[in-house]
């Protein structure tokens, strides 16, 4: 089973996984990874806060990078009847 590892870069700076996860595919760590944004933005918000400016880099056990996922396409944003 492939081992992923999540890194965290936002406004806050960089945070390393140094301990990854072994998950099934890519898909499943997409999935992960998604997660994973909306808990730091769910944190965010409590604190009264919405920084997009971010993403996650997801590498294998080599530190090869697999992909990225900013922060933005993690939620939907709505106004009114528009979605951002």
């Amino acid at each position: 089973m492939p081992h992923f590892y999540f890194h965290v870069f936002n406004g806050t700076g960089e945070t390393r996984d140094e301990e990854g996860v072994d998950l099934a595919d890519l898909d499943m760590a997409y999935d992960r990874a998604l997660s994973g944004i909306r808990s730091i933005l769910r944190e965010e918000l409590g604190r009264g806060l919405l920084d997009f400016d971010g993403m996650i880099r997801v590498t294998d056990q080599q530190g090869q990078l697999l992909f990225e996922v900013p922060f933005d396409t993690a939620v939907q944003v709505r106004y009114g009847d528009r979605y951002r």
